[in-house]
């Protein structure tokens, strides 16, 4: 259309009249204005255009913002579960590890205890040990006079000493019986006379 016009108003201006060379300048004005709100509709579109494209920038930039903050906030949550987890089962091994610590140490006093005890047992097996040893020592040397046909002088041991209730023990609570066991009698002990005299 401009070329149209432009054409139109140079043809005007060739032709020798007034009224010709006024209407081309009047279609050159026009034209020029037809131009100049073309140029002002083609800089506003390319302004308009320009601003969509800033604010699709700025709503990008708005969402990757917001997308880098999710993730970030999703992965401190991550870490901070993970030290959570973390924490927890290094309280728990350190409680474990206090209460193998309270057992350990019954254990050394219940060791140290039963080591006592075992010392005291191995030192009362060692005494009697030893006092077996004098009973078959003399025992074997009362044998050995016995064999010869010597009298002994056997210790004083009653049935008394052994538990054995005496004849008053039977007797006194009115315990009548007719057969007597003998060998629950404790009988006076003997004398040494009576004994060499025997």
């Amino acid at each position: 259309m401009l070329i149209v016009c432009t054409v139109l108003a140079i043809g005007c201006a060739v032709i020798p009249s007034v009224w010709a060379a006024r209407a081309g300048v009047l279609v050159a004005l026009v034209v020029a204005w037809v131009s100049v709100l073309m140029a002002w509709r083609q800089v506003e579109n390319l302004r308009i255009s320009h601003l969509a494209e800033l604010k699709a920038m700025r709503q990008s930039a708005v969402e990757q913002e917001q997308r880098h903050h999710k993730e970030s906030m999703d992965m401190i949550d991550t870490f901070a579960n993970r030290v959570g987890m973390l924490s927890k089962t290094l309280s728990d091994t350190r409680s474990k590890l206090d209460r193998a610590e309270n057992e350990l140490s019954t254990l050394r006093g219940d060791k140290a205890a039963l080591q006592y005890k075992v010392a005291a047992g191995n030192k009362k097996v060692n005494s009697l040990e030893a006092r077996i040893a004098e009973l078959e020592t003399e025992l074997a040397g009362v044998l050995a006079d016995a064999e010869q046909g010597q009298l002994v002088d056997l210790p004083g041991h009653t049935v008394a000493d052994a538990g054995v209730p005496s004849a008053e023990d039977i007797w006194e609570n009115g315990n009548d019986s007719t057969i007597v066991d003998l060998s629950r009698v404790a009988f006076p002990e003997a004398s040494k006379d009576e004994r060499k005299h025997a």
